[in-house]
């Protein structure tokens, strides 16, 4: 299966000022069923890429801060027939992987001259927890929600069986 899936909500732990604005987290991830007999369900095992930013324009100012956020994630699964439907998949699973943050606020550095940069970056480690349900609309093509947290509350898209 391939998800390509469109992100809502803040996620990440970043303030919820009036200010902060974020585009939404832009996925892409895989996955390939491999054991199947663990009670009634299949275990699979996958992985996901992503984008999500954020920025802050200071009030009354030219001044921003943004953030960028690249996140690399295994993910495993369990996909459990709840509803005895063909069309339909739900499962739930855990991630686990690296976030890649970077920082650059141009307050500080103009106020001062130039003088300070306030920018970073970094990697930490991020995991996460869903359940999701893919529709299918054909053999092969349909439509996905997750809920739970790892880029962001809710993820919505399309995906491909092959």
């Amino acid at each position: 299966m391939v998800n390509l899936g469109v992100g809502l909500g803040l996620g990440y732990g970043y303030g919820f000022g009036s200010g902060l604005k974020a585009t939404p987290a832009v996925s892409l991830s895989l996955e390939k069923g491999i054991i199947e007999g663990i009670g009634p369900g299949v275990i699979g095992i996958g992985g996901l890429i992503g984008y999500k930013g954020y920025h802050y324009d200071y009030p009354g100012t030219d001044y921003k801060a943004r953030w960028n956020n690249i996140i690399v994630l295994v993910r495993g699964t369990y996909h459990y027939d709840l509803l005895q439907n063909s069309k339909l998949d739900t499962y739930a699973g855990v991630s686990l992987g690296a976030r890649i943050e970077s920082y650059k606020d141009t307050y500080y550095s103009e106020y001062l001259g130039g003088r300070y940069d306030n920018s970073y970056g970094g990697a930490r480690v991020e995991g996460g927890i869903f359940i999701g349900g893919r529709y299918f609309l054909t053999d092969n093509i349909g439509a996905f929600a997750e809920a739970g947290y790892d880029m962001s509350y809710l993820k919505l898209g399309v995906t491909a069986r092959f």
